[in-house]
């Protein structure tokens, strides 16, 4: 492991641009402000900090304007040669591999060692030693300003570690900033080091962080997010694609972790799926990032005939998931499922998916063959539907007008199936042994009660375990789409290699009069995954700079 050691560093607020992208503490900036002249002033390490949030993906447009949906079987990329398809098509390797992101994580992991190390020498004594109370208070509000920094450090190097791990597995673990007379031929922490320093880090930043903000912190970690990444970390730790199976008390911790989420009373699901995704400043985030105002998501994923370039299209095999509204599920063997394919589903595939001859921005869509939305338009969807999640349905793209986007990262939804999916493994669907008050089956009917979804609740007593499993995973499937669930889910379930070598589906749309139209669905195009593909090669260039970093297996 080498790094490029930056002598000088950004002005700080410029620091704030740097978020999309790569190695920018590589950049060689002429600027007067030195490490020391940075860590000794409160504001200038505060921005720092506030840089180093930047750092944070968002998913928007994870791989040249492409969702991560587009590499799963829950959507395609419109675009011809984006990127993402070669995880499609099997074609990305240690030399080409369009997520890469090992040494834009370390230049994020680095900086939070940075600042963990030097953030202790911010002078206060201007502060410190004026014995007028108004002076003293302030110097206290900063000491403690400072403390509650740090854990945000401490989270977001968690954060940042667990980015490469459900990448590359176990990685190298560094908890200080490395100079060029340290020994910087690393090897590979193995995966359960990885993991338990991980969830390690993530309860020493809860102990630290608030419950809640106010204004002024908006977007900073909180307790919840701590809790809520050691959630996600160890019912991965706990999935067969980590564990190998058969680990009932990862399980018993995974469900615990989430449970700590719940039990903080701080959050709660929204009554509104469709709108929780267009606002920031609602009861059921734990955990996002807002972007600031820009319509380049919509200009990319927005309908042709509404000037986008349809982007981000999701597939049949996704809608073909979503249930009927009476809890059955879809099948197109059904005449009068095949004739109406989007009657009485799942009120969330209308609120996720604009499907034909749905009401879109005032209008009835034409998918059909023909229409103005259909598949034989220059970058029409070619799957017969378009992305409906985090659009913003009155934003003129003619107008060139903008809107705010909000990325989530952790959701109070992702918490209760987490624990519903931990319970079913350790448990069973209907078992609460610890008197939790909250069997696996009420946590999935909570996420499927929301006032705007009103699925009907699944029934205690009828469930067996491996039945239950695949109820779970769906409802993850459809709740979660377009979050980057899906693609880390069938890895950490070790089903990638049957679900992601399946072909992909699309619905061809005739219409057979104003009013009435048939529904074909039809294979797409092949898709690729080998056995290898569960985890990242690691970076040939980094394997060259860095012998001691072994390969991943069958790279």
């Amino acid at each position: 492991m080498r790094y490029r050691i930056c002598m000088l560093f950004a002005a700080m607020m410029g620091m704030l641009s740097v978020a999309c992208q790569k190695d920018f503490l590589d950049r060689q900036i002429s600027t007067e402000l030195t490490e020391e002249q940075v860590f000794t002033s409160y504001a200038r390490t505060r921005d720092f900090l506030v840089g180093t949030y930047a750092a944070l993906p968002a998913g928007f447009n994870r791989i040249d304007n492409a969702m991560l949906a587009a590499a799963t079987d829950d959507a395609e990329f419109t675009w011809e040669g984006g990127a993402i398809q070669r995880y499609n098509n099997g074609s990305w390797s240690p030399y080409i591999n369009p997520d890469d992101n090992w040494n834009a994580t370390y230049a994020a992991i680095r900086r939070t060692n940075q600042f963990l190390e030097k953030s202790g020498n911010v002078n206060l004594d201007t502060y410190k030693l004026n014995p007028d109370p108004t002076a003293q208070q302030t110097y206290n509000n900063m000491v403690a300003d400072l403390e509650r920094w740090r854990h945000e450090a401490r989270f977001l190097r968690a954060f940042f570690y667990f980015e490469l791990v459900k990448r590359y597995g176990g990685v190298p673990l560094i908890t200080r900033v490395l100079e060029l007379t340290d020994n910087l031929d690393l090897p590979r922490n193995s995966l359960e080091e990885c993991v338990q320093f991980i969830a390690a880090e993530c309860d020493s930043a809860a102990a630290g962080l608030p419950l809640t903000t106010d204004d002024t912190n908006t977007g900073r970690a909180v307790k919840g997010a701590a809790l809520a990444l050691k959630s996600r970390v160890l019912l991965y730790w706990a999935s067969e694609g980590y564990s190998g199976g058969g680990m009932q008390s990862r399980w018993e911790q995974a469900a615990a972790a989430a449970k700590a989420v719940i039990d903080l009373n701080v959050y709660q699901l929204a009554g509104n799926y469709r709108a929780l995704f267009n606002t920031y400043n609602n009861s059921e985030i734990i955990f996002a990032r807002r972007a600031g105002a820009a319509n380049s998501f919509e200009s990319a994923n927005y309908p042709v005939y509404d000037g986008g370039q349809s982007g981000t299209t999701p597939s049949q095999n996704l809608v073909d998931a979503y249930e009927l509204t009476d809890g059955s599920r879809f099948d197109w063997n059904n005449p009068a499922h095949a004739s109406a394919p989007y009657k009485d589903r799942d009120p969330r595939l209308s609120m996720t998916v604009i499907a034909n001859n749905t009401t879109w921005r005032g209008r009835s869509m034409e998918i059909w063959t023909g229409g103005k939305d259909g598949p034989e338009i220059d970058r029409a969807s070619r799957t017969g539907y378009y992305l409906k999640k985090y659009m913003d349905e009155n934003l003129d793209l003619v107008q060139n007008k903008a809107s705010v986007h909000t990325w989530i990262y952790f959701r109070l939804a992702e918490m209760y199936l987490n624990y519903a999916e931990a319970m079913n493994e350790a448990y069973g669907p209907d078992q609460d042994p610890q008197g939790w008050g909250l069997s696996a089956i009420a946590a999935v009917n909570a996420v499927r009660g929301r006032a705007s979804v009103n699925m009907p609740p699944l029934l205690a007593g009828q469930w067996n375990q491996a039945d239950f499993r695949e109820k779970v995973r769906n409802e993850r499937r459809v709740e979660l789409a377009f979050e980057e669930h899906r693609y880390w889910d069938l890895r950490r379930w070790k089903l990638a290699a049957d679900m992601l070598s399946a072909p992909l589906k699309g619905v061809r749309v005739t219409r057979v009069d104003d009013t009435t139209f048939s529904y074909a669905p039809f294979e797409l195009e092949p898709r690729v995954f080998l056995p290898k593909m569960y985890w990242y090669p690691v970076p040939q260039s980094e394997k060259i700079k860095s012998p001691a970093l072994e390969q991943t297996p069958g790279w």
